[in-house]
Formats: C-alpha cells, sequence, structure tokens
C-alpha cells in the first residue's frame, strides 16, 4: 500500500469513527500530515474511490447494473470491431432485458442489434422485426409510465366511475409488462380499499400477491413491491379485525429474505423486520392480547440493541410509543411512563411530530393514573407549549387539553361529570373521527362507567 492509499485509509477509519462528520476533530487528529493543505480534493478523492468500490460489488447484485456492464461491453467490442463476441454479449443482454422488463435498456439493446447488423452484413430482412419490438417495448413504458401517474395522482380518481369502469375491466393481459399489471392491481386495490369496497379491496390485493408469487426471480430482484401487497393485506385484516388470518401474512413477509435468497441483514431485511414488528404490535394491541405485545416487547428491545446504528429513529421513536401504549392498556403506568419518558427525555427533533404529540397527550393519561396531579397540571402546560411550537393539530387537541386542566383542579368526585361533557364535546354521537395510536374515546366510555380501560 504506497503512503497515500494508506492516507486516505487513515481519514476514511476517522471518519467512519465518528458519530457525527467533525472537520475540526479531523485536522486535529492529522494535525501536520500534508493531505490537509488540501482536504477537500482529498475528501472528494476518497468518496470517489468509496463509490467505485460500491459500484463493482453492486454489479453482481442487481440486474441493472449488469445490464450497464453489457451495454458497455458491447460499445466497447463493436469499436474494436470484434463483432462475433459483440453478439454474443447482445444476445445475453437480450435475454437479460426481457426476462426482468428493463424496457429502456432493451430498446438500447435493439439499436445495437441494428447496427451490429447493417456493419457486418448489411442485412436488412430483419430490421424491421426488430423496430417492431422496439415499438412494443415502448408502448409498454408508455402504459406503465400512464399507471404510475395514476398510483401518484389516485386521490383526484377516486370518484371517476369512468375510470374506475375501463380499469376493471380492462383484462390483465400478457403482453402488459408485468410492471404495469402489479400497477394495476395496486390502484384497483387502492380505490376500493378507499372507498370502503374491502371485499373487492381484498379480492385485488390477493390476485396482485398470487401474481407476483409466479415471478419469484422479480421478488428477488425487486421484493418491496411484493412485500408491500402483503402489507396491505395485512392492513385490510387489521381493519376488520380478522386477528387470526395476520399472522400467517407476517410470517410470509419474514420469510422473504431466505425464500428469496437476499443478502442477510441489508438495509432492506431489517426495515422488513422493524415493520412486521411494528404491526405485530398493533395486532396485539387492537385485539387486547397485552401479554403476547409485552414478550414481544423484549423481542423487539434484544432486536434494537444489535442493530441500533441502522435503525432509522422515527422507528425507534414509533417502538417507544407503541411500548408505552402497550403497558398503558396492560394497566402497568409506571411502565408506560418510563417509555414515554425516554421519547419526551430525547431529542428527536421533528421526526414524526404526530407521534410526539400523541406520546404527550398519553403521557397526560398516565399521570392521571397514578394520581399525579400536581404534575399532571404542569404536564398539560408543557404539552399545549409542545403543540403550539410544533403546530402540530391532532383530534380536538385543545378540548383534549381543556379535558385534563379541569381534571388536575378538580375533586375526585367531579371527574365523572367531567369525563361525560369531554366525550360528548369530543366525540359527539355523529362523529366519525378514529384514534389510531391512541384510544381517548375508549378511556373516557371506560372511566364514565367508573371501571379501568
Amino acid at each position: 500500500m504506497s503512503g497515500r492509499d494508506a492516507n486516505y485509509l487513515q481519514l476514511f477509519d476517522a471518519i467512519e469513527g465518528q458519530k457525527e462528520y467533525d472537520e475540526a476533530q479531523i485536522r486535529k487528529k492529522f494535525k501536520g500530515k500534508k493531505f490537509l493543505s488540501q482536504l477537500h480534493v482529498t475528501k472528494i478523492y476518497l468518496t470517489d474511490l468509496i463509490l467505485k468500490a460500491l459500484k463493482n460489488y453492486h454489479s453482481d447484485t442487481s440486474v441493472h447494473s449488469r445490464l450497464l456492464d453489457l451495454l458497455k461491453d458491447i460499445e466497447l467490442l463493436f469499436d474494436k470491431e470484434l463483432y462475433d463476441l459483440c453478439y454474443y454479449k447482445i444476445e445475453k443482454a437480450e435475454g437479460l432485458a426481457r426476462k426482468y422488463e428493463k424496457l429502456s435498456l432493451l430498446t438500447e439493446v435493439f439499436f445495437w442489434k441494428r447496427k451490429l447488423a447493417l456493419t457486418v452484413s448489411g442485412d436488412r430482412k430483419n430490421i424491421h422485426s426488430w423496430l417492431v419490438k422496439e415499438q412494443e417495448a415502448i408502448e409498454q413504458m408508455k402504459v406503465l409510465n400512464t399507471h404510475w401517474q395514476h398510483t401518484i395522482n389516485i386521490g383526484n380518481l377516486i370518484n371517476d366511475e369512468d375510470f374506475l369502469r375501463e380499469l376493471t375491466e380492462t383484462k390483465s393481459n400478457i403482453a402488459y409488462a408485468l410492471q404495469s399489471q402489479v400497477l394495476r392491481y395496486h390502484i384497483l386495490y387502492s380505490l376500493h380499499f378507499i372507498r370502503g369496497n374491502f371485499k373487492i379491496a381484498e379480492k385485488h390485493i390477493s390476485q396482485l400477491i398470487k401474481l407476483l408469487e409466479k415471478h419469484p426471480d422479480r421478488i428477488k430482484e425487486d421484493p418491496y413491491s411484493y412485500v408491500t401487497a402483503i402489507g396491505n393485506k395485512i392492513g385490510l385484516y387489521l381493519s376488520g379485525k380478522r386477528w387470526d388470518e395476520i399472522p400467517a401474512l407476517i410470517d410470509k413477509i419474514r420469510d422473504v429474505p431466505s425464500k428469496y435468497k437476499l443478502k442477510n441483514e441489508s438495509r432492506f431485511t431489517v426495515r422488513l423486520w422493524l415493520r412486521m414488528f411494528n404491526v405485530e404490535l398493533e395486532m396485539y394491541r387492537d385485539s387486547r392480547q397485552l401479554e403476547k405485545g409485552i414478550t414481544l416487547i423484549d423481542e423487539i428491545q434484544r432486536f434494537i440493541e444489535k442493530r441500533r446504528k441502522v435503525i432509522p429513529v422515527d422507528y425507534i421513536m414509533l417502538f417507544y410509543y407503541q411500548f408505552a401504549n402497550i403497558f398503558f392498556l396492560k394497566k402497568d403506568y409506571l411502565k408506560s411512563l418510563r417509555w414515554l419518558n425516554e421519547i419526551i427525555n430525547s431529542n428527536f427533533g421533528n421526526t414524526r411530530d404526530d407521534i410526539q404529540s400523541y406520546t404527550r397527550i398519553l403521557n397526560l393519561m398516565v399521570h392521571f393514573e397514578l394520581n399525579n396531579i400536581i404534575v399532571l397540571r404542569y404536564a398539560v402546560d408543557s404539552c399545549r407549549r409542545f403543540l403550539k411550537k410544533k403546530r402540530t393539530e391532532i383530534n380536538s387537541d385543545k378540548k383534549l387539553l381543556n379535558l385534563f386542566s379541569k381534571l388536575s383542579h378538580a375533586y375526585p368526585e367531579e371527574y365523572q361529570a367531567i369525563f361525560k361533557k369531554a366525550l360528548a364535546e369530543i366525540f359527539p354521537p355523529d362523529s366519525t373521527q378514529t384514534q389510531d395510536y391512541i384510544d381517548i374515546k375508549g378511556w373516557l366510555e371506560e372511566k364514565i362507567k367508573g371501571r379501568d380501560l
């Protein structure tokens, strides 16, 4: 290793060892080194070296990268007039592009196919068929582009009956790219789910999952669509309280990395496990299987402890909130308070302001249950300041703050009347609002009945 390369390696190790990049510390550490006079140039070169290494690694794992490398080979071989080898590479690239529907790159392959044929033999008899195939790929890209536009703008299509009828009647023709068929099912599922047609939505999401499972190579190349589809089906079952049908779907998602031979402990697999942990917690919370939820909390804590550096901060906070909520429902208010304090006393910045707001509302409920009335008074003011600072609105936040403010200054015999008035104001009979992250309505109703939640 040359002295220059050793400098880059030392610089990389020093930067990698910092939690946040601190150039002053870097300059202090390498004081007297020649490369410090042009540190910005050294960092740029180090970045290029890292990217080059990543490209070399990624080229073997990504079909897109392999195709790009083949196209570079094709151009080089054509320029060197090594036409036989060039033809072999073109055929290999065409097979790969067709198999994985890399449509834009497939058109590049046809370009080289035409150019090679005209250069080597001047034979034009096959050119027309290649032009037709290229046009088919372009048409498929147009269809795919249209489906993406519909997916992005789905909110504008909810009440468009003509669009829904046309999309429903369109046959899932094999001539269309698999990606287009996937998006078509996803759009149909989304429209019917938003409209509340859950049976029809379930039919379309089930068709989508079945379609993808017929193409295991595509799942391996792009597992996101498959996992998202199963996740949407889980969401349907959660909303329908079909608890018994959810564990099998969770297991199916957790099996994706091993079944489709994905890289162990990739960012995708870690996020996949995080998502499933969160779904499972929601299921145990909503079905009141609290003992199972508490057991799962222990498993999640061990998982986070081993991978803390690679877990996004928003997941950390969401899990802490879920833990607090489950312990609250279990009436273990001290443990609930512990996890709430983990959020309140940590600097999560602008991460998930909604969860941070619900944390402070649940904090008020916990302090009331613990009979920390003096603390509750201060907590109400603190919560009000937080919501004002974040400009975050949750359902009837002013009325909720008013409720806890009254409770903190009332005698116990006045609680029932306060609860009844709050329930009528926050959740009137014609109200359809729900609280996804906290069951305030259920808590108020139980308090009115004189029982714990």
